[in-house]
């Protein structure tokens, strides 16, 4: 038997978080299908229902059909769990942070490209940033991070508040931003602490 679908949600434009029945998990998007595919490719998409799902507003509705193991939109399943199964990416973004002299503190697994790079990546010593760092000399606020680039793909690091170094850059000037290639881990430190995302 196919694997079906047990969580959904939609994470950025098109694209939804999904785990299967089998254990695969990741970020299904389903922007090709709505807009560059021949609809013989998906035949239970009629013409009206992919532009309705054209609209963002309308794609985000998604919500997960229990009974048949696939996506929903209202009545309407216009994905096979196999074609969502094929679309989804399994990539994930590392974070690990350590004191100083190595000491682990936490190590965590966050959601893919879409889901935590459209938004970016916020990281301080508030509760409602993405990588929590209660540590000495980390601000509330202290640092985002988003990808950019395009062929030469980088890090955009922003200082929010508090002093951060990264990329051999150091800066504790509120909206300053600066660039690191991707091509290796990315290493802020604040205050006593290394974050280090990958």
């Amino acid at each position: 038997m196919a694997a079906t679908i047990l969580e959904a949600r939609c994470v950025a434009p098109f694209t939804v978080r999904i785990r299967f029945s089998d254990g695969m998990e990741g970020e299904a998007s389903l922007e090709p299908c709505l807009f560059d595919w021949d609809l013989s490719r998906v035949p239970d998409l009629t013409p009206d229902m992919r532009e309705w799902l054209r609209v963002p507003e309308n794609f985000a509705t998604v919500r997960l059909d229990a009974d048949t193991g696939t996506l929903a939109w209202g009545d309407a399943r216009p994905f096979s769990p196999s074609i969502v199964y094929w679309r989804v990416e399994r990539y994930r973004v590392s974070v690990t942070v350590r004191t100083k002299d190595g000491t682990v503190l936490a190590e965590l697994l966050l959601g893919g490209r879409r889901e935590v790079w459209r938004p970016g990546l916020t990281v301080g010593s508030a509760p409602t940033n993405t990588v929590v760092v209660d540590r000495p000399g980390v601000a509330p606020h202290h640092v985002r991070v988003t990808v950019g680039g395009g062929h030469h793909p980088c890090y955009v690091v922003v200082v929010v508040e508090g002093s951060t170094t990264a990329g051999g850059t150091t800066s504790s000037t509120p909206g300053e931003t600066w660039r690191v290639p991707a091509r290796q881990p990315l290493l802020l430190e604040l205050g006593d602490c290394i974050v280090e995302v990958c």
